[in-house]
């Protein structure tokens, strides 16, 4: 399926605002991998497709599930609101057609994160907090650190996130809690 292809297709399942908002994350992402010197085209598909599930009602993602044969982990069922990521690359790989693992993991992991992210994986993370519709307390020191440095904006951006669901009370996905202790730990090293 081609870009555009997949830009109809995404634009009859989202919601207005969910479809603007990946089209912002799409444009953000593709700014970044030209700055940081990821390739453009994955940071194009990644991001326009990153909430390609998260429209899906419980029911929609039970039958996307058992078509695809994908059980979610404990942890993502116990925190439903990260469901949509690693769902959305199993929606991307078998409804757009999308076959390159770096773009899948990109979409995989845009909420929770992981260790060792990659440079795709974090601008997509990266973008999904700066696209230009976002605004919250926070989101413009964030947007300035994505101008200048992909891994200070990657740190900023998963320490915000870790705050806010502790400040919620949710649960922290065990991948968040590997991805926070792998930047601390290259830290470290490099001291």
């Amino acid at each position: 399926m081609n870009k555009k292809e997949m830009r109809s297709k995404l634009k009859a399942v989202l919601k207005k605002r969910r479809y603007e908002h990946s089209l912002g994350v799409c444009a953000e992402a593709v700014r970044m991998a030209e700055l940081f010197g990821a390739d453009t085209e994955k940071a194009h598909i990644a991001g326009l497709l990153h909430d390609c599930a998260k429209c899906l009602t419980e029911e929609q993602e039970k039958e996307v599930c058992k078509r695809y044969s994908y059980v979610p982990d404990l942890m993502t069922r116990l925190c439903h609101p990260v469901l949509h990521a690693p769902l959305g690359a199993v929606v991307a790989e078998h409804e757009y057609g999308v076959t390159d693992k770096e773009i899948l993991d990109a979409i995989r992991y845009h909420t929770v994160a992981r260790a060792d992210m990659t440079l795709l994986d974090k601008i997509v993370y990266v973008a999904d907090m700066t696209e230009p519709g976002r605004e919250y307390d926070g989101a413009e020191r964030l947007r300035s650190l994505a101008h200048k440095d992909i891994d200070e904006a990657f740190r900023e951006a998963l320490k915000q996130s870790l705050m806010h669901n502790i400040k919620k009370g949710s649960i922290i996905h065990p991948n968040s809690l590997d991805a926070w202790n792998s930047i601390i730990s290259d830290e470290n090293k490099r001291d």
